[in-house]
């Protein structure tokens, strides 16, 4: 008798495909045809086609009727709104989070980092005309260049941040990137400090960024609350820091951290 057949890791190529299918639709809003999502990930047309159908049954992806263009489908956004819904985070950043986005006008955030990972638990577009927009690519770090990134690292303890930072390579994304231990070193010392980080075009030219720690009940670093806006002058970057420092604060409160206190991009009295 022959002994059976282990599929396990055929079972895992597909998970791991149906995975690629997902996060190329991510990044294209307006869809794709099955031939565009084969090219773009060299897959086989018939095995794209066959994941594609599965993950469609579940309303995964939806395939409009007429162009036959394939994009990210309700059911999905269900599943990831149903877990964000019940998560403490969620629940605690929602409302803060929109309030930052409605005085601000710009797309307010709420960041959390996870293997060095940038993963926006909120992400709300502002009202204003122009927009500016965070946009990471996958394997590149920003932990150096961005402000939320930046405030990750300022709330670690300093030998871990530094030992984080040895294992990546500090890119030089724009002419303001600090890409030196020293640089960054002094940066993550001024942001504890004052309570806040800025990425003043440092990760993309013409956008910059405010951001400030969300604390948790005992202290400690949880997320981060911030703004990203069209590259500006002193005194519009001077009007968001309180706004961005007030939302952290409501967040770090929401998840029971008492001694948070709203600045006005001074001295800020969270945890240091």
């Amino acid at each position: 008798m022959k002994p059976a057949l282990d599929t396990r890791d055929s079972h895992i190529r597909s998970v791991d495909k149906a995975l690629d299918i997902l996060e190329v639709l991510s990044r294209h809003g307006y869809g794709l045809s099955l031939a565009d999502i084969a090219r773009k990930l060299s897959f086989n047309e018939s095995t794209t086609h066959h994941i594609l159908t599965t993950l469609r049954q579940r309303e995964i992806v939806t395939q409009d009727p007429v162009t036959k263009i394939y994009r990210l489908g309700y059911g999905l956004i269900g599943m990831v709104n149903g877990f964000l819904a019940s998560t403490d985070l969620y629940s605690a950043g929602i409302d803060p989070i929109r309030e930052l986005r409605d005085v601000s006008g710009e797309t307010a955030y709420l960041t959390v980092i996870q293997n060095q990972t940038f993963v926006s638990v909120i992400e709300l577009v502002g009202w204003k005309p122009i927009q500016a927009r965070r946009s990471h690519l996958p394997g590149e770090t920003g932990l150096h260049s961005t402000a939320s990134g930046k405030t990750y690292l300022a709330y670690l303890p300093r030998d871990r941040a530094h030992a984080l930072l040895r294992t990546v390579h500090l890119a030089k994304y724009t002419p303001n990137t600090l890409t030196s231990l020293d640089e960054l070193d002094r940066e993550l010392a001024a942001i504890r400090q004052r309570g806040y980080a800025l990425d003043q075009e440092e990760n993309i030219p013409g956008i910059m960024c405010v951001a400030a720690p969300i604390l948790g009940a005992h202290g400690e670093y949880v997320a981060s609350a911030s703004v990203a806006f069209p590259a500006s002058g002193e005194e519009r970057v001077a009007e968001l820091i309180p706004l961005v420092l007030n939302a952290a604060s409501k967040v770090s409160r929401n998840l029971g951290h008492v001694h948070t206190l709203v600045n006005d991009g001074g001295d800020s009295d969270g945890r240091r």
